[in-house]
């Protein structure tokens, strides 16, 4: 499915989304495709650098999606973190490691998602996670 028939099939928001990967031919992917339905995204390569934003300005943000495996702060390490500042904030965690599911699960991450993920089922889990 092309990028316009992605977003031309959602509705359009104007939420902030901190995206966080290091993969970053990924994180290029999923900012275009995320913009394209209308959202507003802060992409970083840098799980500390993502953190900083965030805790320097917490209400910038509706919702946060964070890869698990980063060289400087884990996934889960950093939506601890985030939680800690705004435990209302609503986290999408990507991973496929069963002990940082549980983790995740238990310091109160929304949503936990393979990164084979479809990119309509991201933008779906999205909308989902912002209408709460």
């Amino acid at each position: 499915m092309t990028l316009a028939k992605i977003s031309s099939s959602l509705n359009a928001s104007h939420a902030r989304i901190l995206l966080v990967d290091d993969e970053k031919y990924l994180l290029d992917l999923v900012r275009e495709i995320l913009e394209e339905a209308g959202y507003e995204v802060t992409a970083q390569t840098s799980s500390v650098t993502a953190f900083h934003l965030f805790s320097a300005a917490p209400s910038t943000f509706d919702l946060v999606i964070a890869d698990e495996r980063m060289p400087e702060l884990a996934g889960t390490d950093l939506s601890e973190q985030i939680l800690e500042i705004r435990p209302d904030i609503p986290i999408i965690l990507y991973t496929d490691y069963p002990n940082a599911v549980k983790r995740a699960q238990t310091i109160g991450v929304r949503s936990i998602v393979s990164k084979s993920i479809s990119m309509n089922q991201l933008i779906t889990d999205v909308r989902r996670l912002l209408e709460r």
